[in-house]
């Protein structure tokens, strides 16, 4: 019957087969935009610069809703809180339509796909922006769209970065004067949290005569200072995530997979009028903010419950996961059955079995390469530690 069909689907779901028989289908599809993405190169050389802007914006959006069909395929939940009454009048109808930085918590390896769910329940994904490890811009496909939509890539040290850095947020300007969306997600941590840096992070406040932090690293101030000083924003974002009890190990793998996951997500938006502007005084005003995220996390995971701006429990929203995010996919899985039908009637047709042979083992290898590299970059945990800052 339907409960033993629905049964088979979730076994098949936790093999991780379907999953991976989609890969090659992404691949081609994050190809067919990346091409776009080159050719819309050609606008800045005849000085169309806006243009390219906004052509960029609508890829990179329709490029990342594959991965947030991925909270829909595993049945995962993300529910939203607001430190100031309605979730959706204080954040989702201002997020993703203005100019601004999130700064938040980094507790795990879904960070990245959290941001990206509360922006598109705001303004939509063509605003995000992030600042990431070099290493990913040189991931096959992806990397080169990241690179075009004006992702800021760093090597985490403020002297060499700093130069990019301020490119970067000289770039927004751009976005500020032509009215273009622009939000960038920066985890001042520098890192995701294991036992291992929460041991050194609490050494080096220790060290320091700073509080020591039970929930979270010490976070860094300069890269943040010198974004929220050097970008002409309009609302910053102070994002705190908790993930669920049985969601602490939860990854792109696992969802794939089909198990789900849940995190709780406390959003507070602040005027940067209301943030000091002296880096001192604003690496004081961060750790205060730190400690409030730490209270805030211990506070959930002993009660469950966020506490608003009033000291009553806040109330939540559950993030949908937009249509479009499942027709992408689906889409995508019909392009790529439809190019391979007429790829390989074309290579029997004129005998061109090498041909044939030749993509299908260049496919494999490609899907090992992104496997590889995202090991290393994103499920490799960061050996930087906090002794320096």
């Amino acid at each position: 019957g339907a409960i033993s069909d629905m049964e088979q689907w979730r076994s098949l779901k936790q093999s991780g087969i379907p999953a991976l028989l989609a890969v090659p289908a992404l691949l081609w599809f994050a190809l067919c935009f990346t091409t776009m993405q080159a050719l819309c190169l050609v606008l800045v050389a005849f000085g169309m610069t806006k243009e390219y802007t906004e052509a960029t914006r609508f890829l990179i959006s329709v490029l990342h809703r594959p991965f947030l069909y991925l909270m829909q395929y595993s049945n995962s939940r993300i529910y939203v809180y607001s430190a100031k009454g309605d979730v959706k009048a204080e954040v989702l109808n201002t997020i993703g339509f203005d100019q601004s930085v999130i700064f938040s918590n980094h507790r795990g390896d879904l960070d990245w796909l959290i941001g990206l769910m509360v922006e598109d329940n705001g303004g939509g994904l063509g605003c995000c922006k992030a600042i990431v490890k070099r290493e990913l811009i040189f991931l096959p496909l992806f990397g080169f769209s990241w690179w075009a939509a004006d992702f800021i890539c760093i090597n985490r040290n403020w002297q060499t970065d700093r130069r990019r850095l301020d490119a970067g947020f000289k770039r927004q300007h751009d976005y500020s004067r032509w009215a273009i969306p622009y939000t960038l997600t920066i985890f001042p941590e520098g890192t995701r949290l294991t036992e291992a840096k929460l041991v050194d992070s609490q050494e080096y406040c220790k060290s320091k005569g700073l509080p020591v932090l039970n929930h979270s690293l010490c976070p860094r101030a300069k890269g943040l200072w010198s974004a929220i000083n050097s970008m002409r924003l309009e609302n910053v974002y102070d994002i705190t995530v908790v993930e669920g009890a049985d969601s602490k190990k939860a990854n792109v793998l696992t969802l794939a997979q089909g198990t789900p996951a849940e995190f709780h997500v406390f959003i507070e938006k602040i005027s940067p009028n209301d943030i000091p502007k002296n880096e001192e005084k604003f690496s004081a005003w961060l750790m205060e903010r730190w400690q409030g995220k730490d209270e805030r996390i211990a506070r959930f995971q002993r009660d469950g419950q966020f506490i608003d701006a009033t000291g009553a429990a806040a109330d939540r929203q559950l993030l949908s996961v937009d249509s479009r995010c499942a027709q992408t996919t689906y889409g995508a899985l019909l392009w790529w059955i439809l190019s391979s039908l007429v790829f390989f009637r074309y290579c029997v047709m004129h005998g061109y079995f090498r041909l044939l042979v030749g993509t299908a083992l260049g496919t494999l290898l490609l899907v090992a390469l992104i496997g590889v590299v995202i090991h290393q970059v994103h499920f490799t945990h960061s050996a930087q530690g906090k002794k320096t800052k």
